[in-house]
């Protein structure tokens, strides 16, 4: 298969880290769940900027 055929989408369904031994369960991560991820990301990014300036 040519590379141009290939499809660069990513998969719907992303294996979780076992935490426990056991087997990882699929877990669906989609829009929704990105966005969460992105906006905790930010807002942890945004703490850490005003601690910075709180120690400058």
């Amino acid at each position: 298969m040519s590379k141009k055929r290939q499809s660069k989408t990513a998969p719907d369904i992303v294996s979780a880290p076992a935490e426990n031994g056991d087997v990882a369960v699929p877990v669906a991560f989609g829009y929704e769940e990105m966005l969460s991820e992105l906006e905790a990301i930010v807002a942890e990014a945004e703490i850490r900027l005003i601690q910075d300036a709180e120690l400058a």
